[in-house]
């Protein structure tokens, strides 16, 4: 039934971020074509490279936005919409409805930088782009030379970081929704609300972090030499450490979006 849920949300996904995903690349091969009249270097042609630039720009945005949008019209839907009726009906969990349509957000997150990647590859197409490989290969030399061994756990860690921030992030939004499902009218306004005030929170935290870093000058000196002294094992404890942050905030958000879900369900 798992499978069928996320099939389901896959097609949904489909129908609508695939689209966008070819527009995105269309709109990176119009550029493209611009390009090839650079050297006419008139007016129109700088005014028309600007627009499909400024194009391109919004396209990327327009289809990350999509993606996240997507992603949550199908949770409040399938959870707390008339179609939640029927969902919660299926012989399917709650944490198993949740981490569904997260696998399905994650990978068409995954398929939003794939599209991204792609529509670069066509923009800088020609020479540019087999100069951009060389560099790339140059840096990546460059860095596995530094590194070594550490090279390859820094990209390791890098990625499941990067995981794991895009699913709490989501974790996160997925609990505002069903923390609006408590109310008895205004249930996106409540939601909207909790995310509000989740970042007013995070604002706050990060401000007396910053003014307990500046009071204590002689222990943050004392810190940048250790760093200076040890750049590669405080990256590794600053990835780590961060990575354990985005692993715990996402367990919260998952476990209280499970309890409103099997305690406190509200579909009316």
């Amino acid at each position: 039934m798992v499978r069928k849920l996320i099939k389901y949300d896959f097609q949904s996904y489909l129908r609508l971020l695939l689209p966008a995903q070819l527009v995105l690349i269309g709109i990176a091969a119009l550029n493209r074509i611009v390009q090839l009249f650079e050297d006419t270097g008139s007016s129109i042609y700088n005014i028309t490279f600007a627009s499909s630039a400024a194009l391109y720009g919004i396209g990327i945005v327009a289809l990350w936005l999509l993606t996240i949008i997507v992603a949550l019209v199908r949770f409040y839907q399938g959870m707390y919409s008339h179609e939640g009726y029927l969902s919660h009906t299926l012989p399917v969990t709650p944490s198993q409805h949740i981490l569904s349509k997260l696998f399905t957000y994650v990978i068409f997150s995954l398929g939003a930088v794939l599209a991204i990647f792609v529509s670069l590859c066509v923009i800088t197409l020609g020479e540019v782009n087999f100069e951009l490989f060389k560099a790339f290969l140059y840096l990546m030399r460059e860095f596995f030379r530094y590194f070594q061994v550490n090279g390859a756990l820094f990209i390791i860690e890098f990625l499941l970081l990067s995981v794991a921030s895009v699913m709490a992030e989501m974790l996160m939004l997925y609990m505002c929704i069903s923390i609006g499902q408590l109310a008895k009218k205004k249930k996106i306004l409540l939601s909207v609300g909790v995310f509000f005030g989740l970042y007013v929170i995070g604002q706050i935290i990060s401000t007396i972090l910053i003014i307990i870093g500046t009071l204590n000058a002689e222990a943050l000196s004392e810190l940048y030499q250790t760093i200076e002294k040890h750049p590669i094992p405080f990256l590794h404890i600053l990835f780590c450490g961060w990575l354990v942050v985005q692993a715990a905030l996402g367990l919260i958000f998952f476990f209280i979006s499970k309890h409103i879900m099997e305690k406190k369900l509200n579909l009316t």
